[in-house]
């Protein structure tokens, strides 16, 4: 009778470490990749920002805005500037222009080559002469849309 007892006692303690083991196992989630055809949002670097974005037909040296304008001529030369603000070393600012069907013209890419403030700028010119009627240019950083002006050429 004892060694049943004990044989028992043994059998319910071997029970209570394999629950207390499952019980206290790790769960694994799986994690899936998005499917490839699904575009993934990028988010823009920590901190990173832009602001004032400005359409004129001149920069500054430091890529600041001359005088705003919303209008241009046919053979005109457009500059967009915006301030930069937070960014770190290699953080994409990049413009993508639209024309007045929506359909993309261009786009231009820089890497930031130092961290922190400051103005920066792209420029479009069209040898043929710009077509009459309202153009979108969006920022974006590191693939994350960041905002976007419109100009009219006349």
């Amino acid at each position: 009778m004892k060694m049943k007892s004990r044989l028992l006692q043994l059998l319910g303690v071997m029970a209570l470490c394999i629950v207390a083991t499952v019980a206290c196992k790790k769960k694994e989630t799986a994690v899936m990749a998005p499917p490839a055809d699904v575009p993934v949002a990028q988010v823009p670097a920590a901190g990173a920002r832009v602001e004032r974005i400005t359409v004129s037909k001149a920069v500054n040296a430091d890529d600041s805005p001359g005088e705003a304008m919303t209008t241009f001529g046919k053979g005109d030369t457009v500059y967009v500037s915006m301030w930069t603000a937070g960014a770190p070393v290699g953080t994409e600012v990049m413009a993508r222009w639209s024309g007045p069907d929506g359909q993309q013209i261009t786009e231009d890419k820089v890497m930031t080559d130092k961290a922190g403030d400051g103005y920066t700028s792209f420029h479009a010119a069209n040898v043929n002469g710009w077509a009459p009627g309202t153009y979108r240019v969006e920022i974006f950083v590191n693939g994350a849309s960041a905002g976007s002006t419109t100009f009219t050429v006349s």
